[in-house]
C-alpha cells in the first residue's frame, strides 16, 4: 500500500491520541508502569501540546500509521516528540522517515540541531537513532519515576 508524510490537521487528533495510547503500550511494558508520560497524558494535554507543535503524519491510505511532532523547548532547543509507530506497522522504516521529515523542517527553519529524549530501556530504539545519527548527550531520571533513566540525543547538522 502506498504510504506518504502530511502535516498533522486538527481532524487528526483523535486518531493521533489512540495512535499514541497503541504505540506507547510497549513502553509501559518495559517499565512494568501504565504510567510512562505519553500514556499518562490527557486528551487536553496531548491536544495543547499538539497545538503548540508541528507535525507530521505518515499515512497508509486513510489510515495514520505513524506521527511525530516538533517543538522549540527551553532555550530554542528543537525538540523532535512523540515519535510513534502504530504496533502492526514497525519495522516498515516509518519512524525513520518521519524522522527525516523533522530534520529537513528543522533546517528549512534555520536549527543546527534537533533533541530528543529516549528511555534507557527501549534500546532498539537508541539502535535505530544512533544509526540515523544521534548522539547521547546526557542523561537524567524522568521526575517521579527515579527508577527511569532516560537519554538526551542529540542531532547535529
Amino acid at each position: 500500500m502506498t504510504r506518504s508524510i502530511r502535516p498533522v490537521e486538527p481532524t487528526d487528533l483523535g486518531e493521533i491520541f489512540t495512535l499514541q495510547r497503541a504505540a506507547f503500550v510497549d513502553e509501559a511494558r518495559l517499565y512494568e508502569t501504565p504510567f510512562v508520560p505519553a500514556l499518562d497524558e490527557t486528551v487536553d494535554e496531548f491536544t495543547e501540546r499538539m497545538q503548540a507543535s508541528n507535525s507530521w503524519a505518515a499515512m497508509q491510505g486513510n489510515r495514520i500509521v505513524g506521527a511525530v511532532s516538533l517543538r522549540t523547548g527551553r532555550c530554542g532547543v528543537a525538540n523532535v516528540e512523540r515519535l510513534m509507530v502504530a504496533p502492526d506497522c514497525r519495522g516498515q522504516g516509518i519512524s525513520s522517515v518521519l524522522l527525516q521529515v523533522v530534520e529537513d523542517a528543522a533546517r528549512l527553519a534555520g536549527r543546527q540541531s534537533l533533541q530528543l529524549t529516549v528511555g534507557e530501556l527501549a534500546t532498539n530504539n537508541r539502535a535505530i537513532y544512533r544509526h540515523l545519527g544521534w548522539v547521547e548527550e546526557s542523561s537524567e531520571y524522568l521526575v517521579g519515576f527515579e527508577h527511569v533513566l532516560l537519554h538526551v540525543m542529540v542531532k547535529t547538522f
